[in-house]
């Protein structure tokens, strides 16, 4: 993908990617281009719900692009154009991030509650168990894990091949890639544990970590792989030895990883015993 200089995304066939015009934005970014990348997850089911909200001026709230489950990526204002997705937020001296940045809208419930069998979003729409991962939040109670919707492959991809081109184009530094979280921690829980920072930001900037790091099962009875880090997490499947992986976060001896199966298998995420990883 690259930027365009009427500041819109192309995609790698040299075709501009589906715009939809939001009227929920202000003029230019200050300095004329973005300083920032702000990720967040839309909180809903789908990317045509994400659009529709974004299109009507009552939501007072925009991004310039909303990524779907399927990676589908569509642009809603141009990267030159202050879209509304930051609100209230500050980062180093900066107050109100919106004139200052690109968001992008990952298609993801977020935060659920219930239980295993009847895990629902703040929509009460039902979330199976296999899109469920347990985690602790960096801005929640210590010690006290939650439960979020997982991302999809195909939308981290998308994400990170729309955010590469950004950071290119607009040469912004790998610091300057946040959450919502991060610039609105007291309102914002977005884009969350589930989504991996660490590795996005390495495969948006083609380091080696990004390919380096994977690990490898090394028991013969193989590894279970749970929904939080702790045996008391029920099972989501039980890893094969030799099964390759990327570690995403830890919780003390306990790694969120991502599995890395042959071409057209799902990949897994989930919490394993580092006792039983070692270098791929």
């Amino acid at each position: 993908m690259k930027v365009d200089n009427r500041h819109r995304l192309v995609n790698d066939a040299g075709q501009l990617v589906p715009f939809v015009r939001t009227p929920n934005q202000g003029g230019p970014l200050a300095g004329g281009q973005p300083e920032y990348l702000i990720i967040h997850y839309t909180a809903g089911a789908t990317a045509d719900g994400a659009i529709s909200w974004f299109r009507n001026p009552a939501a007072q709230a925009s991004a310039q692009l909303v990524i779907g489950h399927n990676g589908a990526t569509t642009q809603m204002a141009t990267f030159d154009q202050t879209a509304w997705h930051a609100g209230r937020s500050s980062w180093k001296g900066i107050n109100g991030l919106n004139s200052h940045s690109v968001g992008i809208e990952i298609v993801n419930w977020g935060l659920l509650h219930g239980g295993s069998g009847n895990w629902k979003s703040w929509a009460g729409s039902s979330v199976p168990d296999n899109r469920v991962i347990m985690a602790r939040h960096k801005n929640f109670e210590p010690q006290v894990t939650h439960a979020w919707e997982v991302f999809d492959e195909d939308q981290l991809e998308a994400a990170i091949a729309a955010a590469a081109a950004i950071v290119s184009r607009y040469a912004i530094p790998e610091a300057n890639i946040l959450g919502h979280d991060d610039i609105a921690p007291i309102r914002k829980q977005d884009p969350g544990p589930a989504f991996p920072m660490s590795l996005f930001k390495a495969k948006v900037f083609g380091r080696a970590e990004a390919t380096g790091t994977a690990m490898k099962v090394q028991s013969a009875t193989g590894l279970n792989l749970r929904t939080g880090p702790g045996i008391s997490f029920a099972a989501i499947t039980l890893l094969a030895d030799g099964t390759k992986v990327i570690p995403m976060g830890s919780d003390g001896v306990w790694f969120e990883v991502t599995t890395l199966n042959a071409a057209g298998a799902e990949d897994k995420t989930g919490w394993v015993h580092s006792k039983w990883l070692v270098p791929a």
